[in-house]
């Protein structure tokens, strides 16, 4: 019999006293090892090897963790765990996905058994972990712990997902992340996680997380409170093949004329993490930069008359680079009632998109995250607007919108239609103050829209 006591944290339990549910699914085991190994100087492995059961099943001995003869210190006698059933379809869908979580590391992960050489084993399997123990019977997959590696280490993700790749790769990237020391993580979108919301599609986050199962708390084997997947990993095991962030400019629209320090926003994506995104205009660094999203950049006020190549320049945490970029004109600055082209309006001398655009200022939302330049706001949860700063001056925003005081400076709330055509720009008798920088219940003045 094992000397130590079964960790059992991923069992579908009931968390109605702590600060998150987990996600309605059967969760990932860890069960702290008898094998009490010195942390290596250098790992031991580079290969995954994801093993699917055959018809005849799984046999697993019990004894000291050693994929190569696949011996585990989990089960207290021989065991066989029963054949995967779920289609080759299913597994391929798996295997690309765990293959695209490890890609960026220096590991391999194969579905081919390589034999007596060192390497992990993750088992797929078994209609229930009890098979394995019956410590297990709820659990969706388990895996030795100690805080550091376990050379040759063999888990297990049990087949209680159906046809569900997305699932069945989640637990796999855990439980062998776990053989290399990773605490669970109170992130949705890492691997390590068991709380609800995220990508079904997981990948090691290198944001520094704190850890925990139902809640977070802090971490027991960094000697710090947080845990970053992704930077763990890359130090054990190095970078892998560098793949390059996704990025777009989703505003402005290339083509148009654009005024001293216009706002270009970008959508960048990366499969671990963008790190940055750098303002360039014909090719040169403006040294404008955003860190996190929505990444919003505003031009530098000395650029010249006429055409520019704006390029949008997303770096990741690997310092791989990729660009997107649009051709614009410069021109003198809009004012509240003209110099604006199509749905755009002016707010401080800048076009911006407008109301009939979809998260431009003045369009309704729910969310932050709906409008383009990040900031929803309103007087009521059903009056909420995009937003976008002014400096309480007159003009400094479009005729048809108010500068409403919001700290120490203003936004541009548009005021809708039920009047009028306005000919005056924000109007200083019109503004009403703000607490906390969000709009109260306030009443606003109502004007038509009828002029840019």
């Amino acid at each position: 019999m094992r000397s130590t006591v079964g960790v059992v944290l991923a069992l579908l339990l009931s968390a109605a006293s702590v600060a998150a549910e987990p996600v309605a699914r059967p969760q990932a085991t860890i069960r702290w090892s008898r094998d009490s190994l010195p942390p290596a100087a250098a790992v031991s492995s580079r290969i995954i090897y994801v093993h699917k059961c055959p018809l005849v099943g799984c046999v697993i001995r019990p004894g000291t963790n050693d994929s190569r003869t696949d011996t585990s210190d989990i089960p207290d006698q021989q065991v066989v765990i029963s054949q995967f059933k779920q289609t080759q379809a299913v597994w391929n869908k798996m295997m690309d996905c765990v293959k695209a979580t490890y890609a960026p590391f220096n590991i391999t992960v194969t579905d081919v058994d390589p034999g007596n050489v060192p390497h992990y084993e993750n088992i797929v399997g078994g209609n229930s972990g009890a098979e394995l123990h019956p410590d297990f019977a709820g659990a969706g997959g388990v895996s030795p712990f100690t805080c550091a590696e376990i050379p040759n280490s063999v888990s297990f993700t049990f087949d209680v997902y159906g046809a569900d790749p997305d699932q069945l790769c989640w637990t796999v990237a855990q439980e062998t992340a776990h053989s290399f020391g990773l605490e669970h993580e109170y992130n949705a979108n890492d691997p390590m996680t068991y709380i609800s919301g995220g990508p079904s599609m997981k990948r090691f986050q290198a944001t520094e997380s704190r850890c925990g199962t139902f809640q977070a708390e802090d971490c027991r084997c960094t000697n710090k409170p947080t845990q970053s997947s992704y930077k763990m990993i890359a130090a054990m095991y190095g970078p892998g093949a560098a793949t390059p962030p996704t990025v777009s400019i989703r505003s402005p629209v290339s083509g148009v004329k654009v005024q001293p320090k216009f706002v270009v926003r970008v959508a960048a994506m990366d499969d671990v993490a963008v790190e940055r995104v750098e303002l360039y205009i014909d090719d040169l660094d403006t040294g404008v930069r955003a860190t996190t999203p929505p990444y919003i950049l505003t031009a530098p006020d000395n650029i010249s008359d006429g055409p520019h190549v704006v390029e949008a320049r997303a770096i990741d945490v690997q310092g791989v680079p990729a660009s997107a970029t649009i051709d614009v004109e410069m021109g003198p600055p809009c004012t509240a009632s003209s110099g604006c082209e199509g749905d755009d309006v002016c707010v401080m001398g800048v076009c911006l998109p407008g109301p009939d655009v979809p998260g431009g200022i003045g369009d309704s939302c729910t969310a932050p995250t709906e409008c383009l330049f990040g900031r929803c706001e309103g007087p009521a949860a059903n009056e909420k607007k995009c937003v976008a700063e002014c400096d309480m001056s007159a003009g400094s925003c479009p005729s048809d919108f108010s500068c409403v005081a919001a700290g120490a400076s203003g936004v541009c709330y548009y005021n809708g239609a039920s009047g009028g055509c306005c000919s005056a720009g924000s109007d200083p008798t019109g503004p009403v103050l703000l607490a906390s920088s969000v709009l109260g219940l306030l009443a606003f003045r109502r004007r038509r829209r009828c002029c840019r």
